[in-house]
């Protein structure tokens, strides 16, 4: 689907800071003639542009920079090459924070809910849908959260913080109330200003059921009967029910037009030779001659050959001596050149991840069997995605994969969702949180004493205006997650 940039700032109102983190806007005169509620259609735009956006920017790099699927080049002060190695600040951290996970996106799908609930439900019920959906990568980066008091706007600039695992218990709720609001009768029915789905109702119900498998995989390898009781209800449902199809995929795509562009690839051409793919993602890749390097990097030094630039050596030179990002991340070429259409999607949860989570279940639950035909499931979904890979090179690849077995398939596992969520905000880092997988080795140049975030911080200016709730953080390596249990 497309979209436009003109109805995201037609509904800049919605958009503004408005959670503790923020001053109030609202204590000022205002004029009795000014629009102040945008029309659904409008706000639905915003909050799903707004979100793509936010997928595919600062979340992104931090957490994609710790996990190790980019590096940051550039030299010393150069930001991505300073987040490489650990340097993040409280500071660095406002914009994301106060700009555009509350005060942007959740901001807009807040006012969505409002205005809908009680006369256009389906379009509060995917607001619902995608409010969890991002509180959930906001706990997975922050720890505990502003969730309970969050989004009451001028009516509570400092609102508590929730602890993590209380979020997800609450985002359960939060997803079925919305699956619930898209069966009910709408006055307004979601169409083509649903950039994502197109309205197909359907569609955002498979999210729903996928989000929650995320979400309840995140708890192992903690023992929760209940959890464990509805994770096996939803794992014995048909793959019907789920977004087991790139079709399906949730995720946003962009316009080849300046400023309508996807924004990692907006971020490579206003910010070049700063942000080059992994050696580590690089080097796992051709260890296993892995048909979706031809997509996802620039051949360098030669045809077929792909180069990754190591982590935390971007402050000691400049070089550019490395494979980029290339299609996957960027979009088509335009014609025989090497500029970049900017519409591939931001993706965010995928068919190849509903598979390769199957494929951690029926692991944890000992079913190898299972297991191994969801993983190759999601190999298939991640490499028909990627680009034209054939279906004898998709073949060879999974047929050179080893069988499974009780010490080897859980690493697997995660090494395939590793390479197949490449522009996926936050779920990498999560799992290697998780599982310990891929194995890495710690930036050089850090400035951590050798150990890999497990956290951002909370944002300086959420400190000033929300002094009370916020937690301390004394670092970023001490987990931080109730699952992140390391």
């Amino acid at each position: 689907m497309r979209f436009s940039r003109f109805t995201k700032y037609a509904t800049f109102l919605l958009s503004l800071g408005l959670l503790g983190a923020c001053d109030s806007f609202l204590d000022v005169n205002q004029n009795p003639n000014s629009v102040l509620v945008a029309p659904p259609a409008n706000t639905l735009v915003a909050a799903e542009t707004h979100l793509g956006f936010l997928m595919g920017s600062d979340i992104h790099r931090y957490s994609s920079l710790f996990v190790q699927q980019f590096s940051g080049q550039g030299g010393s002060g150069i930001q991505t090459a300073e987040y490489d190695r650990y340097n993040v600040t409280a500071t660095d951290l406002n914009n994301a924070w106060r700009g555009n996970i509350y005060g942007g996106a959740q901001a807009d799908l807040q006012k969505l809910i409002e205005q809908t609930a009680s006369t256009s439900p389906r379009y509060s019920g995917m607001a619902k849908i995608m409010q969890a959906f991002l509180f959930g990568v906001t706990t997975d980066a922050f720890g505990d959260i502003p969730y309970t008091d969050a989004l009451k706007f001028e009516q509570n600039l400092q609102p508590k913080y929730d602890k993590s695992e209380e979020v997800y218990t609450k985002l359960i709720t939060l997803i079925d109330a919305g699956v619930a609001d898209l069966d009910k009768t709408s006055a307004l029915i979601p169409a083509g200003d649903d950039l994502i789905y197109g309205g197909v109702i359907a569609n955002w119900k498979k999210l729903a059921n996928t989000l929650k498998l995320r979400l309840y995989i995140h708890y192992f390898p903690l023992k929760s009967s209940v959890v464990a009781a509805q994770l096996a209800t939803l794992a014995a449902l048909p793959s019907t029910n789920f977004i087991s199809l790139n079709a399906e995929n949730f995720q946003l795509t962009f316009e080849d037009a300046a400023n309508k562009n996807n924004p990692i690839d907006q971020f490579e051409g206003r910010r070049p030779n700063q942000f080059f793919p992994s050696s580590a993602l690089v080097t796992l890749m051709t260890q296993k001659v892995d048909p979706r390097r031809a997509f996802f990097f620039t051949a360098f030094p030669v045809a077929g050959q792909y180069t990754g630039a190591g982590n935390g050596t971007g402050v000691n030179a400049v070089s550019t001596a490395f494979s980029r990002m290339h299609v996957y991340l960027r979009g088509p070429l335009r014609g025989a050149t090497t500029a970049y259409t900017g519409t591939a999607p931001v993706r965010m949860l995928t068919a190849a991840e509903y598979h390769l989570i199957l494929a951690e279940y029926f692991v944890r639950t000992n079913d190898l069997a299972l297991a191994r035909t969801n993983f190759e499931l999601g190999i298939r979904r991640s490499m028909e995605a990627a680009g034209v890979v054939t279906a004898a090179d998709i073949t060879a690849y999974i047929a050179g994969r080893p069988a499974f077995t009780a010490g080897n398939a859980l690493q697997q596992i995660i090494e395939e969702k590793f390479v197949a969520n490449y522009g996926v905000a936050v779920e990498p880092w999560t799992d290697w949180r998780r599982t310990g997988f891929p194995v890495l080795t710690p930036a050089a140049n850090n400035v951590t004493g050798n150990l890999i975030p497990r956290i951002l911080p909370y944002p300086d200016l959420e400190r000033v205006a929300n002094p009370a709730n916020t937690p301390a953080r004394a670092n970023l390596t001490t987990p931080s997650v109730f699952w992140d249990l390391k």
